[in-house]
């Protein structure tokens, strides 16, 4: 699904080394508290049937991925491909009969808060960057 990365910039890599080596798990924590945020809000851009898709979104534990962290979201849902993409209604037969067109509820609402989330992160780091110095 969508993943966020904290990397980038030299400066905010090196920020980043600081609080790993003085206070790693507040790493954590604070891209866990981002990831709840963003399955929250993907939750209100999704489309309620059964509410089966709303309550399938997880969100997988952070990870240090080269010089960075990720915390991945997912959905467990069989359908939820369908929903978000797209796809073709058929007939008994196969024949295609029309295009459902997706929701795109994910990527809406990660294009949503990408900014926000940024920024969050970025004044946090350097906040907590400053407290241990």
């Amino acid at each position: 699904m969508s993943d966020f990365k904290i990397d980038g910039l030299e400066e905010f890599q090196n920020k980043l080394k600081t609080i790993e080596r003085k206070a790693p798990d507040r790493i954590i924590n604070k891209l866990n508290q981002q990831g709840n945020r963003l399955r929250r809000e993907t939750r209100k851009n999704t489309p309620e049937d059964t509410g089966k898709l709303k309550k399938s979104y997880k969100l997988t534990p952070v990870e240090k991925v080269g010089r960075g962290y990720e915390k991945g979201m997912r959905s467990n849902a069989p359908h939820f491909h369908l929903v978000e993409r797209g796809y073709w209604l058929t007939s008994k037969s196969g024949q295609k009969i029309r295009w459902i067109e997706g929701k795109f509820m994910v990527e809406k609402t990660v294009n949503q808060m990408e900014g926000p989330i940024m920024s969050s992160l970025d004044k946090w780091l350097s906040d907590l960057f400053e407290e241990l110095k």
